[in-house]
């Protein structure tokens, strides 16, 4: 938990930060007053003064503000050229914009940093979808799927490779489809329907590729290592019983917490035996390994930001394509992710490794700028389409209408955050565990 909280915190921490720097650096390059720059919301915790500002960090951390002289249409206007809304319409949108583009910029920024470090990623994402395994009881036995078929088609549109296959699976809760199947060198037309099984209600197939138990990625001081596992081992039995591929491996991991598993594994030849005891971490058992081949991702600096301006475009149109789905009804609302979800995702990165984590800031980063530039009231996005109007139609528009805008802003956000916590409260069983605990 205490790790949690420290990675959540830090997520948030330095990517508020971050996007409220944005509009303050360029609101004091362009003099314009401000008078408040907090991270958090609600009463003030810790503040100091300097100059005209006041820098304070408050009681609600789930985001942050920079207040300027005379930005809200409420306020008293009093002529001055230190006000935030006496300045050019360019000057304010300069000073809007800058907060998601900071976000966007830090993404880049990470994602290019992993890069160079080295990213490693599962093999089997860039392979042809061949089947390894099919779930039981699930769409893709439902279908007649069997261990060996390779996948084509999806509705006529080709599939290149399992990362593809997955994404569109993941998009696509209950809808058929109709694919192309090639099965011991014949190419036949099967239909599958997707189900929304998973606590997310996001697409399911049960379908798996083919991964040997093979470990690629024991993690240092973690129970694994500590017990004499080493990368390249196989894993041949646990318990006695025969290990098929890696999802057989991982699945009886994660359900025996705390409890001492007998590993017999294959290595250079030899054949050792080793006792390994999984922690307990939320209520799964974690012995700290990758139960897949993985290959490194590492270039230098040129190759790096080139890679990252193509998987930071390649994010965003997942954004879109998922904000598009959501407003369709194609996808629900459990699909995004809320305080709760972050707290455990920021945990559970953590402890993966430093590519991990900063992977995971540089997503959420990426969308939080995203998200901000879309035309909701109340969000940086929402001021810049009134800015906009205004430009386009050669007049500022009345004080009052923009108090109104404002107001169903903040409602319509405040219901909507409202559900999102909720469902993220639902999903991830957040009472049930606080009443085990209480």
């Amino acid at each position: 938990m205490l790790t949690n909280f420290f990675a959540f915190f830090l997520v948030l921490g330095l990517l508020i930060f971050i996007h409220e720097f944005g509009h303050f650096l360029v609101a004091k390059l362009l003099r314009i007053r401000v008078e408040v720059f907090s991270l958090g919301f609600g009463p003030r915790l810790f503040w100091f003064q300097r100059g005209n500002t006041e820098y304070r960090i408050s009681a609600l951390p789930l985001g942050g503000y920079v207040r300027m002289k005379g930005e809200n249409p409420d306020d008293e206007k009093s002529g001055d050229p230190d006000e935030f809304l006496s300045r050019p319409k360019a000057q304010r949108f300069l000073v809007l914009v800058m907060g998601a583009t900071f976000n966007i910029l830090l993404a880049l920024i990470l994602v290019a940093f992993t890069f160079q470090i080295g990213v490693w990623v599962p093999r089997y994402l860039g392979e042809p979808v061949i089947v390894g395994s099919v779930e039981d009881d699930s769409p893709g036995t439902e279908a007649g799927l069997q261990s060996g078929d390779r996948i084509l088609r999806i509705n006529d549109q080709e599939v290149h490779n399992w990362r593809d296959f997955q994404i569109q699976v993941v998009l696509n809760p209950n809808q058929s489809w109709r694919l192309q199947v090639e099965r011991d060198g014949d190419v036949q037309d099967m239909e599958i329907q997707l189900s929304s099984s998973t606590p997310y209600r996001t697409g399911h197939a049960g379908l798996l590729p083919f991964l040997a138990p093979v470990l690629t990625g024991v993690q240092s001081g973690q129970p694994a290592d500590l017990a004499g596992l080493r990368d390249g081992d196989r894993v041949v039995t646990i318990q006695g019983e025969p290990v098929g591929d890696a999802e057989d491996l991982v699945q009886r991991v994660m359900t025996q917490p705390g409890i001492p598993l007998t590993f017999v594994v294959s290595r250079q030849n030899e054949t050792l035996e080793v006792v390994v005891t999984p922690e307990e971490r939320e209520g799964r058992g974690f012995i700290g390994i990758w139960a897949y081949p993985r290959v490194q991702k590492k270039y230098g600096f040129f190759r790096s930001m080139r890679e990252s301006l193509r998987v930071n475009l390649e994010s965003s149109g997942l954004l879109f394509t998922t904000l598009g789905k959501l407003f369709g009804r194609k996808l629900s609302l459990r699909t995004l992710s809320g305080p709760v979800d972050i707290y455990r995702f920021s945990g559970a990165t953590y402890r993966q490794g430093l590519v991990p984590f900063l992977s995971f800031m540089a997503m959420v980063s990426l969308q939080l700028g995203i998200i901000n530039l879309l035309p909701i009231p109340i969000l940086d996005g929402g001021h810049i389409f009134i800015l906009g109007l205004e430009g386009i139609i050669r007049r500022d528009l009345s004080m009052r209408f923009k108090e109104r805008v404002i107001q169903v802003g903040f409602v319509f956000l405040l219901v909507f955050m409202g559900v999102v916590i909720y469902l993220d409260v639902e999903k991830n069983n957040l009472l049930g565990w606080l009443w085990k605990i209480f």
